[in-house]
């Protein structure tokens, strides 16, 4: 049964006023909603049952998705909610994903386990890129610290082009994570500057997590001493490193079979 469509033309509607509030981190955790921009972000979230409502100037757009709530809006309720300069006119509200460890418990009880694990990673940018290529290359999950960026960050989400969707994501301890790793014989692969090997001998197997660390700090001394072998990327040019992203792609594309 198709839902009604709201028409609301104020930013001062209560409504709009708290979609708003959901550009505000504190406001969106407290509430579990997150705003997604754009007509393939939009259609992206459809494609699960975390969509709970849509706003948009056209009409026709809101009756092409059914059983959410749809609201007819203006050009300045779309500007207000929306973060980008020149926003597509249709935005979506979103649930949080659900995702824990107990998502994550089959597949590295399982005989075969590709994850991810970051430490304090803090660019939107790097995080949306992670998870995107991550997901395109058919790894299980990935593991974040709980000081990596918010996952909701607006940035995050338009990097990632609605992969965050496809791949489990959860915020945990990577301390008692790596403990649970090595009992289920995960072997854990961290990443450094300092007495690690080449990554074009990396030593392959079936069951790994590779950890990435901090834009500036790298992975901290208490993860990195847990890890069971420690690679990196040899540098030309008196190029000391590579931004966290691209050395994640890199090390995620040689660990694959």
């Amino acid at each position: 049964m198709q839902n009604n469509i709201i028409n609301i033309t104020s930013t001062s509607n209560e409504t709009i006023k708290y979609f708003i509030s959901l550009n505000d981190k504190k406001t969106r955790m407290n509430a579990k909603r997150f705003i997604v921009e754009g007509y393939h972000l939009v259609n992206e979230a459809s494609k699960t049952n975390l969509l709970e409502a849509i706003i948009s100037t056209d009409e026709k757009e809101l009756k092409k998705i059914n059983n959410v709530k749809r609201y007819l809006v203006n050009d300045a309720i779309i500007n207000k909610i929306a973060t980008t300069k020149n926003p597509q006119n249709i935005l979506g509200i979103v649930k949080m994903l659900d995702h824990n460890i107990t998502n994550l418990l089959p597949i590295i009880k399982g005989n075969k386990t590709k994850l991810i694990m970051l430490d304090d990673v803090n660019d939107p940018g790097n995080l949306g890129t992670i998870i995107r290529t991550a997901a395109g290359l058919g790894y299980d999950g990935i593991i974040m610290s709980p000081n990596t960026v918010d996952l909701y960050n607006e940035k995050v989400i338009r990097s990632t082009q609605g992969v965050m969707f496809k791949i489990p994501i959860i915020k945990a301890n990577l301390q008692e994570i790596i403990k649970l790793l090595k009992k289920e014989k995960v072997f854990c692969i961290g990443t450094a500057l300092t007495n690690a090997k080449d990554v074009k001998h990396i030593t392959k197997k079936d069951k790994f997590a590779i950890c990435l660390g901090n834009e500036a700090k790298g992975i901290s001394k208490e993860v990195l001493d847990n890890m069971d072998e420690n690679v990196k990327i040899a540098m030309k040019n008196d190029v000391e490193s590579l931004n966290v992203s691209i050395a994640a792609g890199i090390i995620m594309y040689e660990m694959m079979e």
